[in-house]
């Protein structure tokens, strides 16, 4: 087991912060054991590949991937999606401007270059030349403009509104047909990393209809049964040279991880993603098999409403946070696939203050419950198996939280409820996050105009902080203020966030072309135009 000094050295790796050599002298320098630095170095190797380079796909053939956590609810619009198949699919239709890479670095994607116009009060959007749409239009700023509009449209806007922000929608000017000027309401220095929310941020073409899928992607809409099946075929027509290898991708929904699993041993599938760390060991000693655990910045936040009692109260917020053990939570409910969180986000970005600790401390906990009247507390707990190991760890933190006296009654529903109409309103509920730069996760669900504000937080100091950092041109200055929030996030913020949860995939020993992921999405990012059979 990997000690908490540990583990603070092991998240300033992935972060980039330290190299291998510089962890083993801290390491030393600590007091760590050879077999400690050992885990460490191992625990990071996950993420890395090896140097020898991945053979080379066969063109054609039929990829069958498999999730779970599908439902009625699914949807085929690109800016509408909750799930991880709705991603999915998007993906293989769709492309953003720019996204995370494997490595959890910008990469642009659409556009050739995006950049502030003398200050981050206007931004010009460069497209790239000779792309085009599935049905032969050619890729334009107009397509960007209308992508923009439809997405902060006023009277409707959709998930990815709060990533774009102070956007000025009336004043979006064509300066070419490859050349899209922003102009903003106010400076927005987070732009690029907002933009890194590319899920939620796909281009679609003038006109768009959502029930007639059209994008620029490697993969052509063929069928969809929400819940059930998605089908999409070659792109002939792509603008990157030589890709997709594969003819098809299906894309199927399993009711669970169980059947994922066995799905993928009988050969019924070829690839399946976020699975549990039980089942990845399993799959680990099968030949057939190739099993792949990336370590991550993705997040399962507990999240509690500070507008609701009992955690309107700021100390029975952080009661809960002392409750948790960290470490024994990784390795009962993730089969140790997870390195500890202090609950705050994001901790490959540059501006992570990871100097945050938190150790469970039941005493603390119990004293701060008493001080709040709220002792011998009960609360109902919803949960879901919408993303890995989510269940399980509801069920381990109400087997710690009876040592404070609290009880928790755990509450599982399906993931079509779950995300049914009482989304983002239980008082006491869990949430998955892949990762994403601070400001951008702050932009998505911590802010009063966030869609996805599980704890309904509102602090006005908060969001006053935020605009400032938007502000700041001064790199050093917008670090300060940064730390300012996640300080906040640790004393007062509506999450428990118990650790980085790692990706989980397994693939047909015939398949390549995935990589490890930081970013958290399973499957190398849906990133299924590189994927391909090699015999």
């Amino acid at each position: 087991m990997i000690d908490n000094h540990a583990d603070n050295l092991l998240g300033e790796l992935l972060a980039g912060r330290l190299t291998r050599r510089e962890l083993m002298v801290k390491a030393a320098v600590l007091g760590l054991s050879a077999t400690t630095i050992g885990a460490l170095l191992a625990a990071c190797g996950t993420n890395t590949t090896t140097g020898t380079a991945a053979p080379t796909p066969k063109p054609g053939g039929t990829l069958r991937a498999g999730l779970t956590g599908g439902s009625s609810s699914d949807t085929l619009d690109p800016h509408q999606g909750l799930t991880y198949l709705d991603t999915a699919r998007a993906n293989q239709i769709y492309q953003p401007l720019l996204q995370l890479n494997a490595a959890a670095q910008t990469q642009m994607v659409l556009a050739e270059e995006i950049s502030p116009h003398g200050s981050t009060s206007e931004w010009t959007i460069r497209l790239r030349k000779g792309v085009t749409f599935h049905d032969g239009r050619p890729l334009t700023a107009d397509d960007v403009i209308f992508t923009l509009q439809r997405i902060l449209n006023p009277k409707s806007p959709l998930t990815g509104a709060t990533s774009l922000g102070p956007v000025d929608l009336p004043n979006l000017k064509k300066v070419d047909d490859l050349t899209v000027q922003v102009p903003m309401t106010s400076p927005f220095g987070s732009f690029i990393d907002q933009l890194s929310y590319w899920y939620y941020l796909y281009i679609v073409p003038v006109g768009f209809d959502p029930a007639k899928p059209n994008g620029t992607g490697p993969f052509k809409f063929q069928s969809f049964t929400a819940g059930q099946q998605s089908t999409f075929i070659k792109n002939p027509n792509y603008w990157k040279s030589g890709l997709p290898y594969l003819d098809t991708v299906t894309i199927i929904d399993f009711a669970d991880s169980a059947a994922l699993q066995n799905a993928l041993v009988a050969n019924q599938i070829d690839a399946a993603g976020a699975l549990e760390g039980a089942q990845l060991k399993v799959l680990s000693t099968n030949p057939a098999i190739k099993t792949v655990a990336s370590r991550t910045g993705s997040i399962t936040p507990f999240t509690m409403r500070v507008d609701q009692e009992p955690f309107k109260d700021v100390r029975v917020r952080q009661a809960f946070r002392f409750m948790v053990n960290r470490k024994e939570l990784i390795n009962a409910a993730l089969d140790g696939y997870a390195f500890a969180g202090a609950d705050v986000s994001s901790p490959f970005d540059a501006d992570y203050n990871s100097s945050f600790h938190r150790d469970q401390d039941i005493s603390k906990a119990k004293s701060l419950l008493q001080a709040a009247g709220k002792s011998g507390l009960s609360v109902d707990l919803t949960t879901a198996p919408a993303a890995t190991g989510m269940v399980q760890m509801a069920t381990v933190f109400a087997q710690q939280a009876k040592q404070a006296g609290v009880t928790v009654n755990l509450k599982p529903v399906d993931p079509s409820t779950f995300f049914g109409p009482n989304y983002l309103q239980w008082t006491f509920s869990q949430d998955f996050y892949n990762y994403s730069p601070y400001l951008a996760q702050v932009a998505q669900s911590l802010l009063p105009t966030s869609p996805f504000n599980e704890t309904h937080w509102g602090d006005t100091n908060y969001a006053s902080l935020y605009k400032q950092a938007n502000e700041t041109l001064d790199v050093g200055k917008r670090r300060d203020i940064e730390h300012q929030m996640q300080q906040i996030d640790f004393d007062q913020g509506g999450y428990i966030i118990p650790c980085f949860i790692d990706a989980l995939d397994a693939y047909s020993a015939k398949l390549t072309g995935y990589v490890a992921a930081k970013v958290g999405q399973p499957l190398s990012l849906f990133d299924f135009e590189h994927f391909g059979f090699i015999s």
